[in-house]
């Protein structure tokens, strides 16, 4: 058995690393949002630190190229970063389906109502949408959450983060392109 590993293989077991890092800063913006129905700081905290992580997987990825491949191609890059981001979107479903299965009970459903209740949020809602049955529309959705298994709900997310992923790996693909620049020693 050969103690060398391909360039697909590095590849791969790096983009699983940073995935972790970025799987961590998504369950954080989640557990921030979800809290922030009831929060509007916690909302917006959940919202930058969700969006912070795709800076933060340029960040990891360019240290990939500059200390491990020397340069990677846009298709290259975009790989790595489509398999990082899958891995983050697979670890963030997981910790969806354990809030919606063992710690939710109604939570956010409830958090919804409640939100609902609000006349400014009925407000902004009548206004969104022109000639429609507000109150019928939110009960309809309500009662659809509500019978949704944690599973049919975290497959919802999943479904979500997969479209996030394959959106957000063109840009930071993009940004990762490139040889290492000169600031960096060659490694021998």
């Amino acid at each position: 058995m050969s103690t060398y590993v391909t360039e697909g293989q590095q590849a791969r077991a790096y983009a699983a690393y940073y995935g972790l890092w970025i799987g961590i800063t998504w369950i954080v913006s989640f557990a921030l949002t979800i809290r922030g129905i009831m929060s509007p700081v916690a909302s917006n905290l959940g919202l930058l630190i969700g969006l912070a992580s795709l800076p933060l997987a340029v960040w990891l990825i360019r240290g990939f190229r500059d200390n491990i491949a020397g340069e990677l191609t846009f298709r290259r890059a975009w790989h790595i970063a489509l398999m990082t981001l899958m891995a983050a979107a697979m670890l963030t479903t997981f910790a969806q389906y354990i809030y919606f299965a063992y710690l939710d009970n109604g939570a956010l459903a409830l958090a919804y109502s409640e939100a609902y209740a609000r006349p400014e949020t009925q407000d902004m809602l009548r206004q969104m949408m022109p000639g429609q049955d507000v109150d019928a529309l939110f009960q309809e959705a309500m009662a659809t959450f509500q019978n949704m298994t944690a599973a049919q709900t975290a497959l919802q997310f999943l479904f979500w983060n997969i479209v996030l992923a394959n959106v957000a790996a063109l840009p930071i693909a993009a940004a990762c392109k490139g040889k290492r620049p000169e600031r960096y020693p060659q490694h021998q």
